[in-house]
Order: structure tokens, then sequence, then C-alpha cells
């Protein structure tokens, strides 16, 4: 592995590894009182503290608090988009896709919800209208690929569509676009981050054998994650049959094999399910199922724990870049729950025990 190559970048990441936060942050959240306490605590003793305006600490609300918690993941992106060259700064782009991704979806469910009548409650008021739109604004600083303004005045389908024409990513919509888009909202959605995973995957290709192993294994091992996910709700939740199951599966594979997906949809119970899991798969080699209250939850815990276990090895490469993104999209994850479980006079520990990354990890289901 050329190590020299991506030692720049590595050392760049660990520095950002750094600033996460750590199990004494998480406790002194914890004992907040309100919002209010959390944006001060993170403003004050945290990397944070350079994203969170400090005229708003004693009166923001938690929406505006959760716009400069998902900020910061933002800057990282654009700190080693500009830090990096070639192959690495393509497969960056490529990781802040999921932001462009994730901005048109809102864009489209805010369409939906207004097109049926219930668009009032999608901000509850609490956003200013132009922070919703950070993302995309960020990435696209000098080079817009998509109207925002003609998105902030959409008022059908078509509108939609010539919004977000000249978007890299266009063709994944209009794959599954119809006129009416108002009934399949959840199937793109879905599809979307589908072809989001193969992206990623297909990026890989233009790294090092090694690097692209390693990154290519993050990623199927995370849709291998998630297909389990499905076929377990699918198959138990909405008793959806064998054909149907399989065409909503992710159609990137690791170490779930075909002989596994057939077995697993012909379980015919959730106990022959989480056992087959348990003794056929490598995954439930590695981590127990049957420590966690589901699927997801089990998912959850494997991916955190595999995300930061080697990135301080020295010998890592690339994938460390990749492997951070995951563990700050956890972090963030972790604020967000834990400032909901706050706003809601939920016991500490209660909270304590939905936070990825403390010693109990997370059992959320």
């Amino acid at each position: 592995m050329p190590f020299f190559e991506y030692e720049a970048v590595v050392a760049k990441c660990r520095c950002l590894y750094g600033k996460l936060l750590t199990p004494n942050d998480y406790e002194n959240l914890l004992k907040c009182q309100d919002v209010s306490d959390i944006a001060f605590y993170l403003h004050g003793s945290t990397a944070y503290g350079e994203f969170i305006d400090s005229h708003d600490l004693r009166k923001i609300k938690r929406n505006k608090l959760e716009y400069y918690i998902k900020k910061s993941m933002l800057a990282d992106y654009l700190k080693m988009y500009k830090f990096t060259s070639g192959n690495q700064r393509h497969f960056i782009s490529l990781l802040m896709a999921k932001y462009e991704f994730e901005y048109i979806l809102r864009v489209w469910r805010d369409y939906v919800l207004k097109d049926a009548g219930e668009n009032e409650s999608i901000d509850g008021g609490d956003y200013v209208f132009n922070e919703r739109f950070l993302e995309i604004q960020a990435i696209y600083r000098n080079n817009p690929r998509i109207d925002i303004e003609a998105l902030k005045n959409i008022a059908n389908a078509g509108q939609f569509i010539n919004a977000i024409r000249n978007s890299e990513y266009f063709y994944v919509f209009e794959k599954h676009i119809n006129k009416d888009i108002s009934k399949n909202y959840t199937e793109i959605e879905t599809a979307v981050y589908d072809e989001y995973y193969k992206i990623l995957y297909d990026g890989a290709e233009f790294f090092d054998k090694d690097i692209k192993e390693k990154i290519q294994d993050g990623i199927s091992s995370r849709t291998d994650l998630i297909n389990l996910c499905r076929i377990s709700r699918l198959k138990f939740n909405f008793r959806a049959g064998p054909e149907e199951i399989r065409a909503m599966l992710v159609p990137v594979r690791n170490r779930l094999k075909p002989d596994d997906i057939t077995a697993l949809i012909n379980c015919d119970i959730m106990e022959n399910f989480l056992e087959y899991c348990e003794f056929n798969l490598y995954y439930g080699k590695k981590q127990s199922f049957y420590d966690y209250d589901s699927v997801t939850a089990y998912t959850d815990a494997f991916l955190y724990k595999y995300y930061k276990s080697k990135i301080n090895i020295p010998s890592s490469g690339f994938e460390v870049v990749v492997r951070y993104f995951h563990l700050k999209e956890y972090e963030i994850i972790n604020l967000f729950y834990l400032t909901e479980g706050i706003r809601y006079k939920m016991p500490q520990d209660y909270i304590r025990k939905n936070i990825y990354g403390l010693d109990n990890i997370s059992e959320r289901g």
C-alpha cells in the first residue's frame, strides 16, 4: 500500500477525530436541564463552539441547535474536500452526495406534504427558511447545480424535476419519479439511498487494491446489515412474500450470500431468523444478535464499533477518512437523541444507554 500517498490526509482526519466528543462530554451533557444548557456546553467546551452563534444560546430552540450541529459535519466535509485532490477529492465528493440526496428528498417530502395539506407541521416555525438550504449552498458555493430559488416555489412535480435537472445525480431521481410523486415517496427514498451505496462502492474502484477492498468492505457490510433489517421487517411486520422481499434488497452484497438470504426469507418465526443470524452469519460470530432489542439496534451497534476499530492504527490509509465521517454521523445522531431526551425530561440512565460510544453501546429499538 502506498502509505505516503495518504499520510497527509489521514493525519488531517485524525486531527478531526481527536475533536469528537468524549464519554466525559456526554456525561456532562446528560446533566443539562434544557436545550439552552446543551448549547452553552457545546459552545464553550467542544469543537461545535465555532459553529454555534453565541447570541442564540439563551433562547435557542431544538431545530436551530440541530442546524448548528449539522453545520459542523458539512464543515468537516469541506475541509477534507479542499485538502485533497484527484481520486481522494472525488471520493469525498461522493460521500458529500448524501447531503445532496437528503436535501432533494427533503424538498420533495415538503412538496408531498404541502400537496396533502399537511406541510404546516414540517418545521414548526423553528427554522429560518434560508438555513434549511445550508447543505446544498455549502457544497455548491461557487458552482450551483440545483435551482434553489425554483425549489422554494415549486407547485407541481414538473417544476420540481426542472429545479433539480442539473444535479449530478438527477438520473437517480429520474429513474423513479413519475407524474404523481405524492404516491411513492417512501419507495423512491429507499431506491435513492440504495443507489447511493452503489455509487460509493463503485467509486472506491479508483483506489489501489488494498484501500479499495477496505472501503468496499465497510460499504457492503453496511448494506448487508441494511438487508438483514429489511428482510426482518418485511417478513415479520408486513408479511411480504419472498419475491417482494428480494426486490427490496440493496444490490450491494458482502458476506450475506444468496443462500443466506433464501434461508432467512424462509424462516417462519423471528426466533428462527435470529438463530440463523447468530450461528450461520459472519456478523453473529462477531457480535451476538441476542444482546439487542432488534436487528436495527444490532446493526447500529455493530457499525459503530466497526467504524471505530483500527482508526488509529499507523498503517491505515484513506479508509480512515471514510470511517471518520461515519463516526461523525453517529455523534450527530447521539446529540439529536440526547437533545430530544433532555427536552422531554427522560431519565438520564435511559438516555445514556442509547448513546453510541459509551460503555453500554446502544440497544435502541
